[in-house]
Formats: C-alpha cells, structure tokens, sequence
C-alpha cells in the first residue's frame, strides 16, 4: 500500500475528549473518524488493520466455518439444528460476523464501548457429555489469543455455565465485582450476590398499624422511626408486558432488572415501573405506601434476603400507613423467592461466601451454554437435547484493547501477529530520484517476497513521515536516507526502538 495514493490523515493531538489512550491514539493516528453523534468508521488504513485482527480470530478458531447470513440468524440457526438428528453430526461449528447495538455506549469510552460494533460470532452444536470439553477447548484458544497481543484480562465464570473476560482499567467503565477466592464475578448489573441472615433470637410481635403521614421514603421512614433500613422491606411495583409484579426488597436494597428479568425469560427492556394508576389499583393508596399484605398483584417475587428479616416494617397499602412486626409466612406469602437485589461490594460471593473485589473494566469475549428444544439421537439411540456452545469476540472492543496495551509516548506498537504491515518504508526525500528510486524497488522486492509494506512516498518532510511511522507503529521500518549515496539503509524496531544500518545488497 502507498500512502501516496491513500487518505490518511494524522494529528499531533487528540481534539476530542476520550477516557482512554487508545482511543485518542485510534484518531492520532488516522486509522478512526469519529462523529459527534457517536458514529464511528475505520479509515482506509484502520480497515486493514481491522481486517488482520479479524483473520487472527478466525485463525485461532480454525474449527469453525464462517458463513454470510442475510437475515434472521436465529431462524438459519435453527435450520441447522433440524437437520442434526444423530450423534455422527456432531459437533457443527460455524462462525458470522453481526453488528451488536450496545445500550451500556458512552462516547468518551470510543471503540471499548461503542454504540455499535462488530461482533464474531462462533457457534458449536453439541451434545450434553461435550459441554465441558468444548468450553476447555474454547477457552485454551481464547486464552492463547490474549496472551500472543499482550493483554491483561480477568478470566470469570458465573452460576450458569457462563465465562466471560474482562479488560481490566484503571478509569471508571463497567463495574466489576470478582471473588478472589473462586472467580465468580460478573458486571455489578448481571452478578447474585449473597444474603445476609436475621440470626437476633428475638421472638416474633405482634402486627401494629401506625400512623405516617407524608412519610413515603425508605430514608424518611428509616428517620422516623429510628430504624435500620436492614428492618424495612420496600415493595417495588413494576409492569412487565402487561402483567403487574411486585417485587420485595430489603430496604437497602436496590432492584436488579437484569436478575429480574432473567427470571421471567425476558428482556430487560421488556420492564417498566408501575405507573401511578396501577400502583393505586394494587394497594388502594397513594404511591408509597405499597406493602406485601393483601396486595392485588399479578406476581410476587421476594428477595431470599426478606425472608429473614424478623419484625419487619413494610407499607399498609392504605394512605400514610405502615405496619410494624410483619413477618413472612405469618404474615404475607409470595409466589417466589430468588435472587433480586443489586449487588453491593459490601456482600460476600454468591458461590463460597468470600469478600468480593470491585474493579473497573469491560468484557470483550464471552462464552455462553444454551439447551436448546431440538433433539438428536445419542450413540444408545436416545433423544438428547442438542446444546448451542456460543462465544462472542467483540471485534472493536479489542482493536482498542490491543491498542491500550501496546503502545508508548510515541503512539502504537502493533504486536507482529496482528499487525496488518510486516514493513513500513519510509522514502526520505522523493524529489531524490535515488532515494525514490530504492525505495520503489525495496518495495516491489519485498511485496514479490510475500511480506505486507506500507510505503510512505508523499510529499513530506522526512521528520513529519517519522512522526507518522511512530503513531501507525508498524512493527519494522525501513528508511531510505541520504546514506543510500553510500548504499546503506536504515533499519527500525518499532518495539525495542533498536536501529541499525546495513548495506542494501544485504537488505534486498
């Protein structure tokens, strides 16, 4: 590629106001354009490089075959699906590329949290008695990927058969909580997290109805009865596709949509607060003051926490009244009891009961288990349900993770297998018809070779063309300069900053 005949436009400084190196380094460099609107595109020369990471993925997972899907992919999914009836065809591992819409994006993060991005997609078709073999061998290859580009990642692993990694950062992004102990760990907003237990041996009171006029807060109740909030439990109504459901909370406690929504196999878009006519329609009062005895709801869930809490103080469902010494199964039912609070770093791990860390970062990779309602024949000839071994590699994520974790004052240090270039020459003055000359010819040699070469032949001073090959970071740099009246050239390490001159007849 000659940057004589390619756009490329690079700058001393970032103008925008992004949180991390990268993606300031992404717009120095020329390789992203970026937009107000929060609207990205990979330049000419990012494209290529976008282009080699790509095939160093698809590389690593060799396995699966990358198909073009023009339409619904669940639907082409399942038309594979219908057709694997017995064990011999097992495992059928594909691969596509989409472009995932990202809820959580934030345009100071740039690339590692874009509104859209680039996703690969890698899906295996198994049996049951593969799961655990295929995620091993997934994970080895992930692993293996990470590790060859220099990145420092967190490995963690949920309830559900779920692995994600993590990039970790020093600036705030997604909230992280991991167990050291363990490794379950997921985002703040996606986590269970452990529950605390009422262990006092104080016996159970008897109801009191009291009087709070105008008090319709966890904060102001807490103030006016001079109680902890760990003694209230909070009613949360929410309407979710039509369907009204209370929600019981600790009074501390903050609802988690996501677990939530998990439970009802739904998105979690899908839920809604209850307005103010159909919170009056389930309690008979104004809003605040909602409670868990005899209210009119579709769906009660409990957070297991609520069930402990001995003499509790909830909402009347009656206007500037609560209830004081309200305990469950005395006092009230519910339809389910699970896991529907925010986690807080002050809890223990949900799986071994350890402290949890809280971090900053952002998954880029993740693998998922799905049974599926389609069945194959096992080698006994029994119906088993097929398994969907999903893992997904956001592309853009890690074309700025690499970024981050490779680079210096100057500007990037591409790793060798992911840079798109092997060479980059630098042709000091074209109007030298010597310089030019040599530099063409390195060129055309070393293409003819089979290797990868940007040449720089623009009309610029050696100096500026310098500053531009530092910024890029190809990992070699080849530069043409007065020496060649002594038939020498320079060679550069991007990574080392080591150079060396050597004879041409050597070089070529």
């Amino acid at each position: 590629m000659k940057l004589s005949s390619t756009y490329l436009k690079t700058y001393k400084d970032c103008s925008i106001e992004f949180n991390n190196e990268s993606s300031k380094l992404l717009h120095r460099s020329g390789l992203i354009k970026y937009v107000d609107s929060g609207s990205y595109c990979y330049t000419p020369l990012g494209n290529v490089f976008w282009g080699s990471i790509t095939k160093y993925i698809l590389d690593n997972f060799k396995e699966n075959t990358l198909i073009k899907a023009n339409g619904n992919k669940e639907e082409i999914l399942d038309s594979y699906m219908n057709e694997l009836k017995s064990y011999k065809n097992l495992p059928l591992n594909i691969g596509y590329l989409t472009l995932n819409k990202n809820r959580k994006y934030r345009f100071k993060d740039g690339l590692l949290n874009p509104k859209k991005e680039n996703m690969i997609k890698f899906i295996s078709i198994i049996g049951e008695k593969d799961i655990d073999t295929t995620i091993k061998n997934q994970i080895n290859k992930i692993d293996k990927l990470i590790e060859e580009v220099n990145i420092k990642f967190i490995k963690l692993e949920n309830d559900e058969n779920k692995y994600k990694c993590f990039y970790n950062t020093t600036y705030p992004l997604r909230e992280v909580f991991l167990c050291g102990e363990c490794g379950y760990g997921d985002l703040k907003e996606k986590i269970k997290s452990s529950s605390d237990k009422d262990l006092s041996t104080h016996e159970l009171e008897e109801m009191n109805l009291i009087h709070t006029p105008n008090i319709k807060t966890i904060d102001e109740l807490e103030f006016s009865l001079d109680i902890s909030s760990k003694k209230l439990i909070k009613t949360i109504l929410l309407n979710i596709k039509g369907s009204i459901v209370a929600v019981l909370l600790r009074g501390d406690r903050s609802i988690n949509k996501s677990l939530v929504a998990k439970h009802f196999n739904i998105k979690e878009t899908d839920i809604i607060m209850a307005s103010e006519e159909e919170v009056k329609a389930a309690t008979n009062a104004q809003v605040g003051f909602a409670g868990p005895i005899g209210i009119k709801v579709d769906t009660v869930l409990c957070d297991e926490e609520v069930i402990h809490i001995k003499n509790a103080v909830v909402g009347a469902n009656k206007t500037d009244y609560h209830i004081q010494n309200v305990n469950y199964r005395r006092d009230f039912g519910v339809d389910c009891i699970g896991n529907f609070k925010l986690a807080s770093i002050e809890d223990r791990c949900f799986r071994c009961g350890e402290e949890i860390k809280d971090l900053s970062g952002i998954n880029f990779i993740d693998i998922d288990t799905i049974k599926t309602e389609f069945k194959y024949l096992n080698s006994d000839s029994k119906e088993e349900n097929l398994y969907i071994l999903e893992t997904k590699l956001y592309i853009d994520r890690l074309f700025s993770i690499i970024v981050e974790e490779n680079r210096d004052e100057l500007g990037i240090i591409w790793p060798d297998n992911v840079s798109y270039f092997d060479y980059h020459i630098i042709i000091g003055n074209i109007k030298k018809e010597k310089e030019y000359n040599t530099g063409l010819a390195i060129y055309d040699k070393l293409i003819n070779k089979g290797y990868k070469v940007l040449l720089d032949d623009r009309k610029e001073r050696i100096g500026f063309k310098f500053k531009d090959c530092e910024l890029i970071g190809i990992p070699k740099t080849i530069v043409i300069g007065k020496d060649i009246e002594n038939s020498k050239v320079e060679i550069r390490n991007r990574a080392t900053k080591e150079s060396q001159n050597i004879d041409i007849t050597q070089l070529i």
